[in-house]
């Protein structure tokens, strides 16, 4: 395991306590015998996928859910022993390491049925059926309910423990297409029910849905962003906490003239007497390019521009009016610093995009600090 001396000093701190308190409030807040599916795909949206599992207590976390087949199995490999849901289509060639860690598989439609349950004439296996309502992507439409019947009935040994549906715009609570999606799924549900075809449980709800209460009793709610403490819809939700704080420290500090150009391209040009500070991070990082003359960063508890362009592995910000700033001081790219905080969402709304993607750009070569009651354990590339 690294220790930060031996880093370059930016890194992610994953706040475990955090996620661990976000998980109690979405639980808390759940109808009566629902039960949550902690959505830890992509490496846990960036914030390291094994080791938030090892918070997932089976008490508060019916299941986990990846996208890919390698993730479920990495975690598998890492101890995790909660029941596993993969989401993504999965290969006839990967079955076998399916059934090698038991995880249970997402079904988008009759033909992947078909092939599962061909290799599931010698074993018990076990799928999430998925059902499309509207999204468009995965999922059985109505008329491909009879090719999916006719395969369960010829398949004794493939057991549909759920059927569950996507939500494609539950974060936007005027618009009635949720509510459309689910009446839709409701519909799909009794059409296989009449075919003789069930599952004790269902799942609908993602974290916009979810925080909505468009849950109905006993169906598993899959959450995915809203465990890392970003907001899915757009209002305040201040029962949850941000898990990820990304820092670097001022690397390098410099006075230039006025007039001086600053960065690739010249895009900046200094119009008085200046102090910059020149950040070790970059693009290569996940610290978006589109932030060039348009993002802040805390130092010192107060907003500092960054001038010019952000580069592969340096950024250059302004702290001419930050009294005191010296190499070595923290520089917060994401998260609190004083009273001042830049959230996931105020970056993505400088990069026309989504707190997801902010959080699962934060690259591989930036160490995870995990925080858990005060211990902190460091997970980097030097660890491979």
């Amino acid at each position: 395991m690294s220790t930060l001396p031996e880093l370059r000093p930016t890194w992610a701190d994953i706040d475990l306590d955090a996620f661990a308190r976000n998980i109690d409030a979405i639980v808390a807040n759940l109808p009566e015998r629902s039960r949550l599916v902690a959505v830890l795909k992509a490496n846990a949206y960036g914030h390291g996928a094994a080791e938030l599992a090892r918070r997932c207590s089976p008490e508060k976390v019916a299941m986990i859910a990846t996208s890919l087949l390698e993730e479920s199995v990495e975690l598998r490999r890492a101890g995790i022993t909660l029941p596993l849901l993969v989401l993504g289509p999965v290969r006839a060639s990967q079955l076998p390491l399916a059934f090698e860690h038991e995880l249970t598989l997402g079904i988008p439609g009759p033909e992947e049925l078909a092939i599962v349950a061909e290799a599931a004439r010698d074993r018990d296996v076990h799928v999430h059926l998925k059902l499309d309502s509207g999204m468009g992507r995965m999922g059985s439409i109505e008329e491909e309910l009879p090719g999916v019947v006719e395969v369960l009935r010829g398949a004794p040994r493939l057991h549909v423990d759920a059927i569950y549906t996507h939500l494609a715009n539950a974060g936007d609570v005027d618009d009635p297409f949720s509510d459309e999606q689910i009446a839709r799924f409701r519909t799909l549900v009794e059409t296989l029910r009449e075919a003789g075809i069930d599952a004790p449980l269902h799942h609908v709800a993602n974290s916009a849905a979810t925080m909505r209460g468009l849950v109905a009793p006993g169906e598993l709610v899959r959450v995915g962003i809203a465990l890392y403490g970003a907001e899915p819809l757009d209002r305040d939700s201040p029962r949850l906490e941000p898990v990820m704080r990304w820092r670097t420290e001022i690397a390098r500090l410099k006075e230039l003239p006025a007039g001086h150009a600053i960065g690739y391209g010249t895009t900046f040009h200094t119009t008085r007497v200046s102090r910059i500070a020149t950040l070790p991070v970059g693009y290569a990082d996940g610290y978006n390019r589109l932030l060039s003359n348009r993002g802040e960063v805390l130092v010192r508890g107060r907003r500092a521009p960054i001038v010019g362009r952000v580069s592969m592995d340096l950024v250059t910000v302004d702290v001419t009016y930050i009294e005191g700033a010296a190499v070595g001081d923290e520089v917060v790219l994401l998260g609190r610093q004083g009273d001042e905080e830049i959230t996931a969402e105020e970056l993505a709304a400088k990069l026309d995009t989504i707190s997801y993607e902010v959080f699962c750009n934060v690259g591989a070569r930036v160490p995870r600090v995990y925080r858990d009651g005060g211990v902190a354990r460091i997970r980097s590339r030097f660890d491979a």
